[in-house]
């Protein structure tokens, strides 16, 4: 136990089934320091170190294997990647509890890092007196997410380097194809996992095809068990608080309340529950309401949410189709290796190239690719005009696809992983540089008896 007369720590407590647990204080509030350290020694919490910069918290907390780090986002040096990065380390994972500033805006940041918990300073009674059960909480919190099956933790020099890679930043991705079957769901669905529950940056998955909205089934949710939480109820709230203000604005309450949780980071705005409601007068009768309410969506969500992942229907008249593809940053085009589906692409790019001045944001997702159909990444590229780039080439695996569709359970989230799941997390990846040395430790089951016949008689 630390002794203020004596900063030396005591040996750290141990591993999870200890008692006692061990807390790492990175703070310079003498006042505060006091209080804390009466609270969590009374409460039977060790204090095993008191530091100032940011550099020592990261230091003491792993080298005494702390529970908790207690720390001020004020520290000098601090990076709220820090948070993480003490989370999924490999050894020993640290719970992280914030002393914010009242009044500052720290808090829904850090929490967005993985922040477990928070009181105010400067401290006051009831803080104090809160503040061992909110380390408990967290830490608690913290050993259930490393317990669950999708965690995977990575080692310090894998922290590092997922510190210092740069090239990445927060967008909204729209998933779209123009013809169905090209497996645009099974694309945003495991990409929205691969960033929201193996990465865990907050993520946000918004169903919007209007022709035939799954993706809730690709996750294993059973819609009916919350029939408020879908795209229609949100247009419908919206549209009626609008309605009586001549003002159609997305509130922060309002998107939170039509969202469902999924795993770690990620949530999920399901889609409207059956189809006969795409032409309901929320969503047509007035065209331009529906573009800017939906524009204010993902506007709204980027306060929240790191990524954003529009699952966006095939027909682009729609007007919340045409809305998520006029207002996501990075459009990928999912296309299976045949020529009919090439050619509705090639088809309706001019469209889009005159309505958007550009297909800079346009990328394409070669889906369900072999050697053996006779078309080559280079042949899609060429033959789109060299307009559009290939980002991702996944493999054809149509048992894996269908058996992942049927369990309710996505393939990037699968172990050991198939191909096709190692594919979708790369392609996660290029949003994500990261998900990179995250992919590496987790097995990839290459090929089964199904592949090892085909390559037989493809041989």
């Amino acid at each position: 136990m630390w002794n203020p007369a004596n900063p030396t720590p005591a040996a750290p407590a141990g591993g999870a089934g200890d008692t006692a647990l061990g807390v790492v204080i990175g703070y310079s509030g003498w006042q505060d320091i006091s209080l804390m350290t009466q609270a969590l020694t009374q409460a039977g919490i060790n204090i095993l170190a008191l530091v100032s910069d940011i550099t020592s918290l990261a230091d003491q907390a792993r080298s005494y294997k702390a529970d908790c780090i207690l720390f001020s986002p004020t520290l000098p040096g601090m990076n709220p990647a820090l948070i993480q990065e003490l989370l999924v380390n490999e050894e020993h994972g640290i719970a992280a509890v914030g002393l914010i500033p009242a009044g500052s805006t720290y808090a829904p940041e850090y929490q967005r890092f993985g922040m477990k918990g928070f009181v105010t300073t400067p401290l006051d009674a009831v803080q104090v007196q809160r503040l061992p059960d909110i380390v408990r909480t967290s830490v608690d919190a913290a050993r259930s997410e490393r317990a669950a099956r999708t965690f995977t933790p990575i080692t310090a020099q894998d922290a590092l380097a997922i510190l210092d890679s740069g090239g990445w930043q927060q967008q909204s991705i729209g998933v779209f194809s123009p013809k169905g079957g090209a497996g645009k769901s099974t694309v945003s669905v495991n990409l929205a996992c691969a960033l929201g529950t193996i990465a865990q940056r907050p993520t946000l998955l918004i169903d919007g095809d209007m022709s035939r909205a799954n993706s809730h089934v690709f996750l294993g949710m059973e819609i009916d068990q919350a029939p408020q939480a879908n795209l229609f109820s949100f247009y419908e709230r919206v549209v009626s608080e609008g309605t009586r203000v001549n003002r159609y604005v997305v509130r922060a309450q309002t998107l939170q309340m039509h969202i469902r949780p999924y795993q770690n980071k990620l949530a999920v705005l399901p889609g409207i529950p059956q189809m006969h409601m795409a032409g309901l007068p929320e969503f047509t009768a007035d065209m331009q309401r529906t573009l800017d309410i939906f524009a204010d969506l993902l506007r709204e969500a980027r306060g929240y949410y790191e990524f954003r992942v529009v699952d966006i229907g095939p027909d682009f008249n729609m007007p919340i189709h045409w809305a998520a593809l006029s207002n996501v940053d990075t459009v990928l085009l999912v296309v299976t290796p045949e020529r009919t589906a090439l050619s509705d692409v090639h088809n309706i790019l001019p469209a889009l190239e005159k309505a958007f001045g550009t297909l800079q944001r346009f990328r394409i997702v070669l889906n369900g690719f072999d050697e053996a159909f006779g078309i080559a990444p280079k042949d899609v590229v060429k033959y789109l005009g060299g307009k559009v780039p290939v980002v991702a080439t996944l493999p054809w695996d149509p048992n894996a696809a269908r058996l992942a569709i049927n369990q309710g359970q996505p393939l990037t989230l699968q172990k050991p992983l198939t191909e096709l799941g190692e594919g979708l997390i790369k392609l996660a990846a290029t949003f994500y540089p990261p998900l990179d040395t995250l992919l590496r430790k987790r097995p990839v089951k290459k090929g089964g008896l199904f592949s090892k016949v085909k390559e037989t008689f493809v041989s």
